[in-house]
């Protein structure tokens, strides 16, 4: 379950051939969503037509340093007339703890205040987590919150009111969903553009015919009760570590874009992935892969999950929690995280969770593409790419500009070393090296790019040596 209460040199002057075909962004680095840019000039190093421009964060901090380093676990964040409320898990006596700051990136101050300071008589003391809070019509505010139910195992959704972001909320004297042996936790409020509400959430299941999953339900105009039957949108692929939770949706250019959560907290495999549809129902098409993993922020946030886009209308920010220290079993503190958000034709790309870009998949000019190359990604490489008329285009999508870290993985295995030349948006080139590695593997060359919001043009071309180019890794 997502919580308990323990508490992502031009050279191609003389090609003679063009091959222009549009590039696949594969995210994070376990394997991600694929992503479709538009067309970028074939020959001409032209930059690639920016996507949706996101400002830049304000102060922003290392892209895996917490912006609240304290237990803060399921992370909400709403903004109300300047002001940023974070909400979160029941934490140090309180159900729902809240923290303030000026802007997303901080700097975040625990209020020591409780958004929720009486509980529903059904619900058990110490067991409230997973809270959001959203704005309705007339300026009040609803909480969904996750309680266990007293005098069972149970897990309910309750629902409450406030005049003020801070509460005190006066919760519904009964749950708003509520199973008998079952768990149902995760609520998430969803108003869409016709003004009508819906509250998303999370509930176990009891076998094949009835697998669980993450469900939809339409809630009447106050947000305080359901009407109508749920419809289950999602359930756990193969390749998801035991079970799906924590649900977010947000719409992007017409589209349902849900987060969601895979694994379980507790452990490091715990990761955010995300799936699309054209309907608020569905169907639902999982991205390929983890858009938030621990491998794809190269171990230095554990199990980044519990993520929702920061209410403040520009959907340019993501929060999420990450590990920060295990205690044995589910204990665990987990830190609160913020990272700019970009939108790649209505997909999101996370700043500092690597995203990968297959070098065959760019616009690949003089050089060839080799299939069938064991260990290589997709299995495929961009090979012989051993004169002055050899180049790759790939276009790369930065959510925020500034510095990214570039990492290009790559195989030489000649006796010295070889290599590229890079340019961005064709500017001044920089040189990527690439050692021998006479043991045949393949390895990794890290360089720093400077990146304008939305596309931008990465081109390698030749330089020296004969390297092979098997993808480049953006974080």
């Amino acid at each position: 379950m997502r919580d308990r209460p323990l508490a992502v040199v031009g050279a191609g002057a003389l090609v003679t051939a063009l091959v222009a075909a549009v590039i696949a962004l594969l995210g994070s680095g376990d394997g991600t969503p694929v992503v479709r840019p538009p067309v970028a000039a074939a020959t001409s190093g032209a930059p690639a037509p920016p996507g949706p421009q996101q400002r830049p964060m304000d102060s922003a901090p290392s892209k895996q340093a917490p912006v609240l380093d304290s237990n803060f676990p399921d992370p909400e964040i709403l903004k109300v007339d300047g002001t940023y409320y974070g909400y979160a898990t029941n934490d140090g006596g309180k159900n729902v703890p809240i923290a303030t700051a000026p802007r997303p990136a901080g700097p975040w101050t625990r209020t020591g205040a409780d958004a929720l300071p009486a509980l529903p008589a059904w619900a058990e003391p110490g067991r409230t987590w997973a809270p959001d809070i959203s704005r309705r019509a007339d300026g009040t505010y609803v909480l969904y919150f996750t309680a266990g139910r007293k005098g069972t195992a149970d897990q309910c959704v309750g629902a409450a009111s406030a005049p003020t972001p801070t509460g005190p909320f006066t919760p519904v004297a009964t749950p708003m969903v509520c199973r008998d042996g079952k768990d149902t936790i995760d609520p998430a409020a969803f108003v869409d553009t016709d003004g009508t509400r819906y509250v998303l959430f999370k509930q176990e299941g009891s076998g094949r015919r009835d697998p669980g999953g993450l469900f939809v339900q339409r809630a009447d105009a106050d947000g305080l009760r359901l009407e109508g039957a749920p419809t289950r949108i999602l359930t756990r692929g193969a390749d998801e570590p035991t079970l799906v939770e924590a649900p977010a949706l947000v719409k992007q250019g017409g589209r349902y874009v849900l987060f969601y959560a895979a694994g379980v907290f507790y452990r490091t495999d715990y990761q955010t992935r995300y799936a699309t549809a054209p309907a608020i129902t569905g169907p639902y098409t999982k991205a390929g892969g983890p858009l938030l993993s621990t491998d794809g922020y190269g171990k230095e946030i554990t199990g980044p999950g519990g993520a929702d886009v920061v209410h403040d209308g520009s959907d340019a920010y993501l929060v999420f929690h990450g590990i920060t220290k295990f205690s044995g079993g589910d204990a665990v503190l987990r830190a609160m995280y913020v990272a700019e958000l970009g939108w790649a034709n209505g997909a999101p790309v996370v700043r500092g969770s690597r995203t990968r870009y297959e070098a065959e998949r760019g616009r690949v000019f003089g050089a060839q593409i080799r299939k069938g190359v064991p260990a290589a990604s997709g299995g495929s490489v961009v090979g012989y790419l051993d004169n002055a008329q050899c180049l790759v285009d790939l276009d790369v999508f930065a959510p925020g500009a500034g510095d990214y870290v570039l990492r290009v993985r790559y195989a030489n295995r000649a006796t010295g070393p070889a290599e590229h030349a890079l340019t961005v948006n064709g500017g001044a080139a920089q040189a990527v090296r690439y050692p021998a590695e006479p043991k045949d593997q393949w390895r990794d060359s890290t360089v720093e790019v400077s990146l304008r919001p939305g596309w931008n043009v990465l081109r390698f071309s030749y330089q020296s040596g004969h390297a092979e180019f098997d993808y480049a890794e953006l974080s």
